[in-house]
Formats: structure tokens, C-alpha cells, sequence
């Protein structure tokens, strides 16, 4: 039997920002944002590493709230679309910047470039989100939209146990069957996206299904699952995919994440489902689509995504 998680000292999150350890959120000049991410061991996965699933709340939140800001009284706005692309490795200690500068916008659409920087100024994640005005109302206050606040200090990020290491010899089929019998533990922030894992063989490779039962925490200020979590979990249905193609003793990343955003689940704890197929697996870089459907089958996002084994 895997070990509970430590949740010792931890408060239920109000929403995504104060989840993913987000604040510190600033304007820095016309079209600039910038914001904070404090790291720890709640945003690793199952091999205890920090991947680009931990850092789509801080990338989503932030590529859209220029644009925001753009209008003559804010701007209410979601994303349709997200690239992100990994520029190698964050520690898990690390507090990360990211900084967002609006590249476009008319009356309907913007364009938005993220840039995450290490505390050591390495950039770590590059990429851009598209902007589309919205007709609807807030569930709460606008002035609230921004997500102004301090950082959550490290009592909230490092309150959790890292994963015990895997054995080298496993196959990364054989961890992500481990992981999905519970043998093996799939990692923090698995757990905080209350997810888990079932193996799909495809021909020669394989594919996951991913499940997460929604939350309230969850939920943007229309009602609806923050595209950063829709993104979250994406990348980490597609990362359990990487594993499950990797060789014993191959290490791996989730290296580049497009996603499209069709609808958004409600959060109110029912499922939501990833299954992730393999387009084309090599020996160093592997090519992946996923669908995301709510309970009853219903479309909600679209993903490709490419593995990098090393």
C-alpha cells in the first residue's frame, strides 16, 4: 500500500491561484504583468520532479490578464488556446517569475507572450496564449480578476512528502501500471488534482486515460474549471503517456503543450476524462493527442503534446 500523502499544516485551497502558490501579481508597465510562483514538493509528480504540468495555473492565469487589463474597465476575457514549451528543468525549491506582455489585441481577440524565469534568471518556459473577449458576467467582483496578493510561503508549498524512489529497473509501463494499481504513488500533484491513471494499449504503444473528479477550488470567476487546471491536468495525462512509452533507467519531459479550449466543466465534483493516444513514439522525442470529455462524453479541450527522452 502507497503511504497517505502529508497534508499536516495544509488549508483547502480557495481557488487555483492560491493553490498552485501564486502572488506577488504586479503591473510593470503598459501591456506588462508580471506574478510569482513559489515551488515545493505539492507541485511535483511521481518521480518527485517538478514539469510543466506545475507551472499551467501560473502560465494560463497570467497570458490572460493583459489583455484583461487592456479595456477601458477591464476586459472580460478566456483563453482559446495556450503553447507552452519547457526550456529544461526547475528545481523544486524554486520561486519562478513569469512575465506576460500583450503582442496584440483589437475589440475581440489578444495575443499574449509568457515568459517564466528561474530564481537564477534561466528561462525555464516560453510560449503564448490567445485572448478572446467574452459576453459573460463574473461570479465575482472584477476588481478581484487580477488575483492580487503575496506569494503563499513555503509552510503551504512544502507541507507534502516526496514520492519514495522508483526502482530503475521498471519500465515506465510497468510504473504506470504500478501507479494505477496503487502500488506505486503518482505523486503530489496528483493528489491535488484528485486524479488517476488506467493504462490504453495503442498497437505497438501506449496511451492513458486520466480521470479527475472537479472541485470548487477549480473554478474561474465565471463558475467554470480555470483554464490553467484544464491545462494542468492535460499535461499530466500526457506526461503519465511519456512514462508508459519510456524505457527502464530513460529519463523524460514533457516538452511542448498545445492546448485548445472548447468548453469548460463545471467543478462540482464530478468527473472529467483525458485519454491520451500516442501519434508517433521514437527513441528520443514521442508525439501525443488528447481529448478531454466531461462525464457524459461532451468535448471540452483538445491537446498535442511532444515527450522528450533522455
Amino acid at each position: 500500500m502507497v503511504a497517505e500523502p502529508n497534508w499536516t499544516h495544509r488549508e483547502p485551497p480557495n481557488d487555483p491561484v492560491s493553490a498552485f502558490g501564486i502572488g506577488n501579481v504586479a503591473v510593470a508597465g503598459r501591456g506588462r504583468v508580471v506574478a510569482e510562483q513559489q515551488l515545493g514538493p505539492l507541485f511535483t509528480d511521481h518521480r518527485g520532479r517538478i514539469d510543466l504540468p506545475a507551472l499551467a495555473v501560473l502560465f494560463d492565469h497570467l497570458g490572460g490578464l493583459p489583455y484583461f487589463r487592456s479595456g477601458p474597465s477591464t476586459t472580460p476575457c478566456v483563453q482559446a488556446r495556450l503553447s507552452m514549451a519547457m526550456q529544461g528543468h526547475v528545481g523544486i525549491d524554486d520561486r519562478i517569475t513569469a512575465t506576460a506582455d500583450l503582442m496584440m489585441r483589437d475589440d475581440s481577440f489578444g495575443s499574449t507572450r509568457v515568459d517564466i524565469t528561474t530564481s537564477t534568471g534561466h528561462v525555464c518556459c516560453t510560449g503564448t496564449a490567445r485572448n478572446v473577449a467574452v459576453g459573460r458576467s463574473y461570479d465575482e467582483a472584477p476588481s478581484k480578476a487580477p488575483g492580487l496578493g503575496p506569494t503563499p510561503g513555503t509552510a503551504y508549498t512544502h507541507g507534502v512528502d516526496l514520492p519514495p524512489a522508483i526502482e530503475p529497473h521498471l519500465s515506465g509501463r510497468e510504473i504506470v501500471e504500478q501507479i494505477a494499481s496503487g502500488a506505486l504513488a503518482g505523486g503530489p500533484i496528483v493528489d491535488l488534482l484528485n486524479g488517476r491513471v488506467a493504462l490504453i494499449d495503442h498497437d505497438r504503444a501506449a496511451g492513458v486515460r486520466f480521470t479527475v473528479t472537479t472541485e470548487p477550488w477549480m473554478g474561474n470567476l465565471f463558475g467554470t474549471m480555470h483554464g490553467g487546471v484544464i491545462a494542468s491536468v492535460a499535461a499530466q495525462a500526457c506526461s503519465f503517456a511519456g512514462q508508459a512509452n519510456a524505457a527502464a533507467g530513460v529519463d523524460y519531459q514533457l516538452g511542448d503543450l498545445a492546448i485548445g479550449f472548447l468548453r469548460s466543466p463545471a467543478v462540482r465534483g464530478t468527473d472529467v476524462v483525458v485519454e491520451v493516444a500516442p501519434i508517433k513514439v521514437g527513441r528520443r522525442i514521442a508525439s501525443f493527442e488528447a481529448t478531454m470529455r466531461a462525464q457524459d462524453g461532451l468535448l471540452l479541450s483538445t491537446a498535442t503534446a511532444d515527450v522528450i527522452y533522455r
